[in-house]
């Protein structure tokens, strides 16, 4: 009985981890990843970007941190009513759950990579705003994704690995915001770079999770995989 128990033990941990190896959740984590480690400078430095950096007053820049969340909002809502759309004519869930928002963080990556070359404050508050809110969709988009791809009684375990992992990057970016920051030689000069460094790091996992990202197919192999066990 207890070698019994031990082959149903090692199967289900086998079964646990027939998801995580997969590449939608593979690249699905390197997107969601990137983004929250941007996010997490953005949450953190993004007032003293637009004080230090642009020029603002400090209560215009408090005011205008609002911004990026507003349009985070309308993308949020937008994105679910294009899914609806989509999934209701029976359109494949790799576009709505990996092509769209692997497609909204490119264009989050390339706003940020940009910022240093635009000269006028106000349009650099409106491109950050623009890129953080359709980067946004990365987070329920994704979590959509693998919960297509695992079993009912391993959804938990699976997606708590997925969300460990992704908010360790709110512990690399402050940490290296601050990093080139103090490293360059102004505190406006800094936080370009940071935002053009993470734009950087949010277009390769964006990228990663267009050319990854397949609920369906995934989907199929995690069930073939307990089927022939």
């Amino acid at each position: 009985m207890s070698s019994v128990r031990h082959a149903k033990r090692s199967t289900a941990t086998t079964h646990n981890w027939s998801a995580v190896r997969t590449p939608t959740f593979l690249g699905g984590l390197a997107a969601a990843f990137s983004f929250y480690t941007l996010v997490s400078v953005i949450l953190t430095w993004l007032p003293s970007y637009f004080e230090v950096g642009l020029g603002y007053s400090r209560l215009e820049a408090g005011t205008m941190f609002g911004f990026p969340s507003i349009v985070a909002l309308v993308a949020l809502f937008g994105t679910s009513y294009l899914g609806d759309r989509l999934m209701s004519k029976g359109v494949s869930s790799r576009i709505h759950r990996g092509i769209i928002p692997g497609a909204g963080l490119l264009i989050c990556g390339v706003c940020m990579v940009c910022l240093p070359w635009i000269g006028v404050p106000a349009l650099v508050v409106a491109i950050v705003s623009v890129g953080y809110g359709l980067g946004t969709v990365v987070f329920p988009l994704l979590n959509a994704a693998i919960s297509e791809i695992c079993p009912k009684e391993q959804l938990a375990g699976t997606l708590g690995v997925f969300l460990a992992v992704m908010s360790s990057g709110g512990i690399l970016g402050p940490y290296l915001a601050g990093w080139i920051v103090d490293s360059a030689t102004s505190p406006a000069s800094g936080y370009a770079l940071t935002f053009q460094v993470l734009g950087a790091v949010a277009m390769v996992g964006a990228i990663t999770a267009l050319l990854t990202v397949n609920p369906p197919r995934d989907a199929r192999r995690v069930l073939a995989g307990r089927t022939g066990a």
